[in-house]
């Protein structure tokens, strides 16, 4: 097998002020020598073991080993008084009872470099395991640690088995521990914030209960400013007069002449510089301050903090994401080596790796085209009969291929075509497996094993092909609004309603505004409401509610209701009505003559009769436009087994859309926020309305009959034939119809109109 060139394009970071969180990184290394490597329990650590616990970036999820053979990359935050000082990197996990202890392992490896190597035997509860680091291994800022496990079934050797393994490291207890205690004012110490007891990382606003709604409209950008630099998926914000406690953030903000914030938000902010502060609190709590005289002045400090200290942990967010995606905003080809995949021999039953692909928020799935990965592998000899490759899109199999040779196989750029219908908008992720069984492997003895001879290899220069893609944005779809925020996205301000101005669901909104921003890469522009919007309001909105009963989807998009009132809201951010406003006679008198005033059409200008044909055309190709999902059915759900549900809507009275997010009281929509914002949900979401269960915390997406289209921003030759195919491939019988009617014109010509031309001798 020739050697291929190893191609590692790095993207240049751009500058931004404010940029999406970061993606783990997943990928897979040859372990070498440990050393004298030595690894200590808590229990043995020596008691001058540091006290301040320095967390991990990454979710969860992305601490999850799954299979044979599995690596993950972590990555923690370290100051240069703390590289100086050294300290202890502390991993916990537990692992799956049917992973046989003889032979699993957990190797480590910091900044590239062997670490350490312990047993994975931990199947009743959680080990820890604390490992010395000297300051020779450290490096200021971003450090990163690999963990590869490789594990093995205790008593089957199926290659279904393999499903079952893993390996899960506790982010609340893992992490880097050092002695250094970090120097108030240092905003990168915001990154070593630990996680609560649900495992999420908490930012609590500080806000008095006689206007709370006044401190969080001025927060909604400091906010989403932290949640950006922390660059965790795990957000969670809260809303209390008091400080929290355990590890999260507190956050005050304003200034402390304001008679309405709560005396402790008063008194931190007296003893704060003004602008923005972090110092160290209790018990692992970060305390930030933003002081300043009025929004203005608030949001000119923050945007200094942005351009000064924040800018190097912002353009490592961006570097890190950029890292770890695959952007299809523009056609190209990707290898695989440039989301951080690394080139390993594989001598297990499944081989799998995955890797992510953004899809811009008005891609059109369609069978005009498709996303390419041209493979680069090889084969051991000797395979049982069953060895193949596939591809699964969003957990779904699109692609398959047999790799069974007696002989081994080698593939050079073997293209492997992936329908682009199986994409859609935001993230989708895309898992290759290869499954690659022994006749041996039946016999399932863990001594006749071979470990050194590899089955497997994936080369590093596999690469990804995104075609040029039909654009045109729909409706409803939250795929689009949880992977790139659409149609929130934008410097168009949007509003933000919450039906009431309780904590509970005040901490909701600013959860899913955070999260939001995360998937946008930038702070939204949103204006926090209180009440339920007006039917005839153009700007779009999130609205978030905790009723007894979810609100008529159908009366909110400009039908007639009877529960439906105009809009209820706080005057205190610039609402147009107050609450419990009604129309004034002036608005009623002002209506009524320009509808009596109204011209005719044929006495409009013809720059107005243009736009108005414009508007019909428009929307008659929207209703051409009628995508269908295939092969999704939609799943019935008992009403009492929803737990929080979340559905889009347009506006009929206008071109707003609507986001919907609705639980039948504030616990549930606390707990169902909670578990829709968890980063395997969050961009799993799909259709036009998403639910999650009661019963097991599941989401549920269901589909839209079919969707409206906004209107067409290009209209390019290219983009308006890729779009005709996308919709005759959606219409099929369509496409029929036109192939028979053409025939048909043809025969009809040939036979019909040919012979009574005649034929003219020429003599």
């Amino acid at each position: 097998m020739r050697n291929l060139d190893i191609l590692r394009p790095l993207s240049a970071a751009a500058i931004l002020i404010c940029l999406s969180a970061n993606a783990s990184r997943a990928g897979d290394f040859v372990p070498a020598d440990l050393g004298t490597a030595t690894v200590q329990s808590t229990g043995q650590a020596s008691s001058d073991v540091p006290r301040q616990m320095i967390a991990f970036r990454q979710t969860a999820t992305a601490m999850r080993l799954e299979g044979e053979d599995t690596a993950r990359e972590l990555t923690f935050y370290l100051s240069a008084d703390q590289v100086t000082t050294a300290g202890i990197l502390r991993l916990s996990y537990t692992n799956a009872v049917s992973v046989m202890p003889d032979d699993a392992v957990l190797d480590v490896e910091l900044n590239g470099k062997p670490l350490a190597a312990f047993p994975i035997r931990s199947p009743n509860g959680p080990a820890t395991h604390d490992v010395p680091v000297s300051a020779k291994d450290l490096t200021v800022g971003w450090n990163q640690v690999r963990v590869r496990a490789k594990q093995h079934h205790r008593i089957d050797c199926s290659v279904q088995a393999t499903y079952e393994l893993w390996t899960q490291v506790d982010p609340l207890v893992s992490g880097f521990l050092t002695s250094a205690r970090p120097k108030d004012g240092d905003l990168a110490s915001l990154l070593s914030v630990g996680r609560n007891g649900d495992g999420a990382t908490e930012i609590r606003v500080i806000a008095g209960n006689d206007a709370p709604q006044t401190t969080l409209r001025d927060s909604l950008s400091l906010v989403q400013t932290l949640a950006l630099v922390l660059g965790r998926e795990d957000l969670s914000v809260t809303i209390g007069d008091v400080g929290g406690s355990g590890p999260g953030i507190d956050l005050y903000l304003g200034d402390p002449s304001d008679t309405k914030l709560p005396q402790p938000a008063r008194d931190a902010l007296t003893a704060a510089p003004r602008g923005l502060f972090i110092r160290q609190g209790e018990n692992g709590r970060h305390i930030v301050t933003m002081r300043g005289s009025n929004k203005s002045e608030l949001q000119s400090l923050l945007l200094a903090a942005v351009n000064g200290p924040l800018l190097p942990l912002i353009r490592a967010n961006k570097l890190a994401m950029t890292e770890t995606r695959i952007d299809g905003e523009s056609p190209g080809t990707h290898p695989l080596s440039s989301v951080g995949y690394q080139t390993t021999p594989f001598a297990g039953r499944l081989f799998q790796t995955s890797f992510d692909v953004v899809m811009p928020a008005d891609f059109y799935p369609g069978d005009y085209a498709t996303v390419d990965l041209n493979l680069n592998a090889a084969t051991a000899p000797g395979l049982a009969p069953g060895t193949q490759l596939l591809v699964r899109v969003n957990e779904r199999a699109v692609a398959s291929l047999v790799l069974h040779d007696p002989e081994g196989a080698t593939l050079q750029d073997k293209p492997l075509e992936l329908p682009l219908r199986a994409f859609h908008p935001g993230v989708n992720h895309v898992r290759v497996l290869a499954e690659v069984p022994l006749a041996s492997d039946l016999a399932c003895d863990p001594a006749a094993r071979e470990e050194a001879r590899s089955r497997f290899l994936l080369l590093e220069e596999t690469t990804v092909t995104i075609p040029p893609l039909a654009r045109a944005g729909r409706l409803p779809d939250l795929a689009a609004f949880a992977g790139t925020s659409f149609p929130l996205k934008g410097s168009a301000a949007f509003d933000l309603y919450v039906d009431t101005a309780t904590p509970a669901r005040l901490g909701s909104a600013l959860t899913l505004l955070t999260r939001l921003a995360i998937s946008a890469g930038h702070p939204l522009p949103a204006e926090l409401k209180i009440g339920r919007p007006d039917p005839r309001q153009t700007a779009n909105a999130l609205i978030v509610g905790a009723g007894g009963e979810p609100l008529e989807l159908a009366a909110l998009a400009g039908q007639k209701g009877d529960r439906l009132q105009p809009s209820s809201t706080d005057d205190l951010i610039t609402a147009s009505v107050t609450a419990g406003e009604q129309l004034s006679d002036s608005q009623a008198l002002l209506d009524a003559f320009q509808v009596e005033t109204r011209l005719e059409h044929d006495q409009l200008s013809l720059k107005s009769r243009a736009s108005d044909w414009v508007a019909r055309v428009s929307t008659t190709i929207n209703r051409w436009l009628a995508y269908k999902d295939i092969g999704r059915e939609d799943v019935k759900i008992d009403p009492r087994d929803r737990l929080i549900s979340v559905e889009q809507v347009a506006s009929a009275e206008s071109a707003a859309v609507w986001t919907y997010v609705n639980a039948a009281d504030e616990t549930m929509l606390q707990q169902g926020v909670a578990a829709l914002t968890k980063p395997a949900t969050w961009t799993a979401l799909e259709g036009g309305e998403a639910v999650i269960r009661r019963s097991d915390l599941e989401l549920v997406n269901r589909y839209p009959e079919s969707y409206s289209f906004f209107p067409i921003t290009d209209t390019s030759p290219a983009n308006l034939r890729r779009l005709a195919a996308a919709w005759l491939s959606d219409n099929f019988i369509i496409y029929v119809g036109l192939v028979l009617a053409l025939m048909g014109g043809f025969g009809w010509w040939v036979g019909y109109v040919v012979p009574r031309k005649g034929v003219r001798t020429v003599e």
